[in-house]
């Protein structure tokens, strides 16, 4: 009998062992937290540098009369009066017109340097010219005795959509203000010594035209960049492009109190990921 007792003592030690010996296997856990997706984002700002015949539209320091004032040597626009044409980067709304001169004349000449700022994304880029008005306004006197020039008031023909002479007559073109060095290094910083003809506001030797010069379609137009060398917008980076328009001086009597108007658009896509942009 003792011999059986101490043979079931013996089993259950066994027992305690096996039972202690469980879930000893060699195991390891690795645990990654907070996985996530999260979609990248394209923001596109826009500044403006305006000059007009020569002058300057710049930050008016003397007075609060208004925020910006025409400075420089012509006597047309008249220094010191108010401008509208010239602000810093920000997302465009009614206030921010690159144009909007309500007294031409033959002869005149201006140029905005516009300043592309896109955040967080290489972006494709494109503008867009849509709503294109032409109207003639009034015939007065000289305007409809103007060789080729046929305005009645009768029709009446100066609120008729396109039949104004002025669109026909302006020119417009488009240059890249990239400086001596090609592509863009001062990144928004004025006359940075990596290239001090960058974003200057003048069209240098050299610095290529992306729009001839000629007049805006009735219809309007839309230039994708990415069809001139596959230019494109990289991010962080400060792009400058130039915008001339003259009206010339042989134009003479046929578009007086025409007016023109015309919404500029500056659309960005994604650039990663997208050969075929603006579809």
């Amino acid at each position: 009998m003792k011999k059986i007792l101490l043979s079931l003592s013996m089993i259950a030690v066994v027992a305690v062992i096996a039972v202690g010996a469980t879930g000893a296997f060699f195991s390891d856990t690795e645990t990654s937290t907070g996985n996530t997706f999260a979609a990248g984002a394209i923001d596109l700002t826009v500044d403006s540098t305006q000059h007009y015949n020569g002058n300057e539209c710049v930050r008016n320091g003397d007075s609060t009369d208004s925020a910006y004032v025409w400075q420089g040597n012509s006597a047309f626009p008249v220094p010191g009066t108010a401008c509208d044409g010239t602000w810093t980067a920000t997302d465009l709304g009614a206030e921010q017109k690159f144009f909007n001169f309500k007294d031409i004349k033959p002869g005149d000449s201006g140029e905005n340097t516009v300043s592309l700022h896109v955040a967080n994304n290489d972006a494709w880029l494109r503008l867009v010219i849509k709503d294109v008005t032409d109207l003639d306004n009034s015939c007065n006197q000289p305007e409809a005795g103007a060789t080729g020039e046929a305005c009645t008031v009768a029709l009446p023909e100066e609120t008729t959509p396109g039949a104004g002479e002025l669109r026909e007559n302006l020119l417009f073109s488009v240059w890249l203000d990239q400086g001596e060095t090609e592509g863009f290094q001062c990144n928004g910083v004025a006359k940075c010594s990596e290239d001090p003809t960058e974003g200057d506001n003048i069209k240098n030797s050299g610095e290529p035209t992306i729009i001839s010069s000629g007049t805006i379609d009735e219809s309007g137009e839309i230039w994708n960049f990415k069809d001139l060398d596959d230019a494109y917008l990289p991010s962080g980076n400060t792009a400058y492009f130039g915008i001339d328009w003259s009206l010339p001086s042989t134009v003479g009597n046929i578009v007086q109190t025409d007016s023109m108007s015309a919404t500029m658009e500056f659309q960005v896509e994604q650039k990663r990921n997208n050969p075929t942009p603006f579809i």
